[in-house]
């Protein structure tokens, strides 16, 4: 009786098999991936040399203010090692928790000043990485690509799957007509056609 009943399920399973030929051979769409160096997108992408220029004016500005506060400390520090031998216990202990707490005023202000520079840089950075985004994805739905990564996801593959020189040279293009339509807002336009 077993027998019957396997030779039963065997006949099935092949007339399954074979009842659906066009899918079965079918063949599967292979998926496009292809790769990019970000950095290299980053650098050249519309936008960044002004993002970038802004920021390392406000960061200076902020490194001059911790600067100050430096000095500051190091001069109470070094008032209170030359007066030292003449304060009173009272006197040093004062100086001591004076310079604490400059200290740590310092540590306050520093680390009020490194969020205050991150969400800064991400401010500013935020619109030249979204137009490197999007020529990302302008050029995948393009070109019909699957899947784009970042080179650093990539541990070995065919140089020929990399496409970042293609989106730096539309990255380029992008940035050039950038400038250019920025060029010509900032012209005056004449007053009267006579002059």
């Amino acid at each position: 009786m077993q027998s019957i009943v396997r030779a039963t399920a065997l006949v099935a399973v092949g007339l399954a098999l074979t009842a659906a030929p066009g899918r079965a051979q079918q063949p599967v769409p292979q998926p496009k991936i292809v790769y990019v160096n970000t950095q290299a997108l980053l650098d050249v992408a519309p936008g960044r040399a002004a993002a970038e220029s802004t920021y390392n004016k406000e960061s200076a500005a902020w490194g001059d203010e911790l600067n100050k506060l430096t000095t500051t400390i190091q001069t109470m520090i070094s008032d209170y090692q030359k007066a030292e031998p003449t304060l009173t216990a009272a006197a040093k202990d004062a100086r001591q928790k004076a310079i604490q707490a400059k200290q740590q005023e310092y540590q306050d202000r520093q680390n009020q000043l490194n969020q205050q520079a991150q969400a800064r840089q991400t401010e500013l950075m935020g619109p030249v990485m979204q137009a490197v985004r999007d020529m990302l994805d302008k050029i995948r739905e393009e070109n019909g690509y699957s899947l784009i990564l970042d080179q650093s996801a990539v541990v070995d593959g065919d140089k020929n799957l990399d496409i970042t020189d293609k989106v730096v040279a539309r990255l380029k293009i992008a940035a050039a007509a950038k400038s250019d339509s920025s060029a010509k807002a900032v012209k005056k336009p004449k007053d009267s056609p006579l002059e």
